[in-house]
């Protein structure tokens, strides 16, 4: 790119943004004359100053110097370009190591604006009036993904080395059912709604959860201690004039957030999905 179409370029930008030269300068520390001389052309901006403008123009430096449209490419299009050109094996281990690469970068971006993440911003994924599920089942790959106004959800398995040979391991499969079994009671539905609810406090007693459920007392104290044997769920005792009281703590368990929407996408959600391909998803066996 010449220099002129770099001038050019820089100048378009200051203009789309609604700044004024004596703006950018401030902003870059830099005299109203340099500026004015980027954009006529006149002189050009070094490499580590091509970085500060890309950034306070929110363009890439290849846009500047012409290399690329300077265009935001959809989500899509970006996930896109990640598997060009590879094969099965490689798009899906991508898969993974993308999934893995998204909390790091999230944080990473937030911590640069705010040193509070838990801002209170309510966010909801977009979902459509008709089709917002996706599906991919593979032999060793299986991904869900679920957007409506009960559930959003995003899953994603693949197989692992011991081709799920625990799972018939009689210790594993006793702590596997004392969880399922934990969830089975309709009265462990309703406390942990009301756990995970903004209604409820973060430290509570077995007392404060049955005057707001309707389960008895006994029966909520019984669920707590098996939550918190297989949830994030912790148990002190207060040491009170009018003697010991159990106090629970739980801040809330997203792993039984999820598989509880889960259960609930497979027996109530709908069937309706935007991508779906179902082909076989025994990973169980098999080299």
């Amino acid at each position: 790119m010449s220099d002129y179409s770099i001038a050019e370029k820089l100048a378009s930008l200051r203009t789309a943004k609604g700044v004024t030269q004596e703006d950018v300068a401030q902003s870059l520390s830099v005299s109203n004359k340099t500026i004015s001389k980027w954009e006529k052309g006149t002189s050009m901006p070094d490499l580590p100053m091509l970085a500060s403008l890309s950034k306070y123009y929110g363009v890439t430096t290849d846009s500047i110097l012409g290399l690329s449209d300077g265009e935001e490419k959809s989500t899509k299009e970006e996930v896109r370009a990640l598997f060009c050109g590879l094969d099965r094996k490689a798009s899906v281990l991508k898969a993974f190591e993308a999934v893995r690469a998204i909390v790091p970068a999230i944080f990473g971006t937030v911590s640069k604006y705010s040193d509070d993440v838990n801002d209170g911003e309510e966010v909801f994924p977009k979902n459509t009036s008709r089709y917002h599920r996706s599906h991919i089942s593979l032999h060793e790959f299986f991904e869900f993904s679920a957007s409506s106004e009960n559930v959003n959800i995003a899953v994603m398995m693949l197989r692992n080395k011991a081709n799920f040979s625990w799972l018939k391991d009689p210790g594993t499969q006793k702590e596997i059912t004392r969880l399922f079994r934990f969830l089975s009671s309709e009265d462990a539905l309703s406390v942990l709604y009301f756990i995970h609810s903004t209604e409820c406090s973060e430290s509570f007693t077995a007392d404060y959860i049955a005057r707001n459920t309707g389960v008895s007392e006994e029966r909520v104290d019984e669920l707590l201690n098996e939550f918190c044997a297989v949830g994030e769920c912790n148990r002190v005792t207060a040491h009170l004039v009018e003697g010991e009281v159990k106090v629970y703590e739980c801040f809330g368990d997203g792993i039984l957030l999820s598989l509880i929407s889960l259960a609930f996408e497979r027996m109530c959600g709908r069937r309706a999905y935007e991508f779906n391909y179902s082909g076989r998803c025994k990973m169980i066996g098999g080299k």
